[in-house]
């Protein structure tokens, strides 16, 4: 994908494609953590597809235009991608000081974050769930907590522990689940 004017290497940038099918839609659709290596800014503009022909140029592609080698500015290495608009207003909305969960919306946030590494239905790991930060007279958690969860229980917090602590239950399947991008 290329969105002129091509001002940086980043510009221009191999993706994977998937196909979604749906009457109608004649678009192509990017993730915003992206955008702003294209410069994009969501009113209209104009992107160009060019595709690979040969196994050599798929090859190139995959290893010098991929979209994870190009998170970094060649210019001075900040950062191109990241959390941009919905993103960011959701983590602020979620975080807030007066925000509480109760049970069922807590572990349907932690599910929801964890359900990407959670793997297929019925290989469910141990998750590791905070404390309430409200015992009395219902029990509630705050967002900060909600958001806090998915990185203690990544596999990589524990990687070098030999024997993480078991405060841990098994969640059942919920019926939530994220909608794919």
């Amino acid at each position: 994908m290329n969105r002129q004017p091509t001002l940086h290497r980043p510009s221009m940038q191999a993706h994977r494609v998937r196909i979604i099918r749906s009457p109608g839609a004649k678009t192509l659709r990017l993730h915003y953590a992206i955008c702003k290596a294209y410069n994009a800014d969501f009113d209209g503009d104009e992107m160009n597809g060019h595709f690979p022909q040969t196994f050599q140029a798929k090859a190139e592609l995959a290893h010098l235009a991929a979209v994870p080698y190009q998170y970094l500015a060649p210019k001075d290495g900040s950062p191109l991608g990241g959390l941009i608009q919905d993103h960011v207003i959701a983590a602020v909305k979620l975080t807030m000081r007066d925000r509480f969960f109760e049970r069922e919306e807590y572990l349907d946030l932690v599910y929801s974050a964890l359900y990407a590494s959670i793997g297929e239905a019925g290989s469910l790991p141990d998750i590791i769930l905070l404390k309430p930060a409200i015992l009395w007279p219902t029990r509630l958690w705050t967002g900060k907590q909600a958001s806090l969860d998915p990185y203690i229980n990544s596999h990589a917090f524990y990687a070098d522990e030999p024997n993480p602590p078991r405060r841990t239950i098994v969640l059942p399947p919920f019926s939530f689940f994220p909608l794919p991008m």
